[in-house]
């Protein structure tokens, strides 16, 4: 079948975008391996269900070129693709078409979910679990979001608890909790919970120094940014915790809030 085909075909679903953004850039290692990103995305703020204030006082997904019609019309033709019932087989299916194409074929395709837009349901986020599993053989294909979903996260069973946690401790899926200082009480504690139920969201294996670790912000090797786990673009060292903010938007919502 050609790529033409498997593009027309129903299980192909649009919500994919094959390409990065500018804070979302395409590297190659130390070692000569190529990281390629893809990203799924949905409505800014009416799609994140448990924002804080301060996240939606300063959303980025809000802001410059996300605020043309195109943008936002993009992003709510992959909310409705999202509902469909069969979703999950569906982004598997596209992430397998598109990694068999030039840009990804001998790469590895990172798949950011939510640059815009977190998990708005538990059965959205079951769906997403289905093409994981489905996708967890496949080489060559991760992903990676950032998430203050914790509720839904914390509705899924032991038995998805479970293949969830394998799948972040092999590094096929990093998971990453959102919080800031604006975050109310009980998403404080469901935060906690989600900390003892997946123990290895907002933890990194160190592609640099392999028995080294990066726990919850803190890098403990020397040679850092390199992995692209971190804030390599900028060179700095931290990983992203408000993925929806920087620090000057935020210290700015603060003042103004008093």
């Amino acid at each position: 079948m050609s790529m033409k085909e498997k593009r027309n075909s129903p299980k192909y679903t649009t919500a994919l975008i094959p390409h990065g953004n500018g804070k979302l850039v395409d590297y190659t290692d130390d070692s000569g391996n190529s990281f390629r990103y893809a990203q799924v995305n949905t409505r800014a703020v009416i799609d994140c269900p448990f924002r804080s204030a301060g996240c939606e006082a300063v959303c980025y997904a809000t802001k410059g070129n996300h605020v043309f019609k195109s943008v936002k019309a993009s992003r709510s033709r992959s909310y409705e693709e999202t509902r469909r019932e069969d979703f999950g087989e569906a982004i598997a299916y596209t992430i397998r078409t598109e990694k068999e194409t030039a840009r990804f074929r001998n790469s590895t395709m990172i798949v950011r979910i939510h640059e815009s837009g977190d998990f708005y349901s538990v059965q959205y986020l079951r769906k997403w679990l289905k093409a994981w599993r489905e996708l967890e053989q496949d080489d060559g294909v991760q992903f990676t979001f950032y998430t203050k979903s914790f509720p839904f996260f914390l509705m899924l069973t032991d038995e998805e608890a479970d293949d969830l946690n394998r799948m972040i401790s092999s590094g096929k899926i990093a998971m990453n909790l959102s919080m800031d200082d604006t975050t109310s009480p009980e998403q404080r504690i469901a935060y906690l919970k989600m900390l003892v139920r997946y123990p290895k969201a907002n933890t990194y294996r160190c592609t640099e120094t392999p028995e080294t670790e990066k726990h919850d912000n803190v890098c403990d090797c020397e040679n850092c940014a390199k992995c692209g786990t971190c804030n390599k673009g900028t060179g700095t060292v931290t990983v992203v915790k408000i993925h929806s903010a920087s620090n000057a938007d935020m210290e700015t919502y603060r003042k103004n809030a008093k």
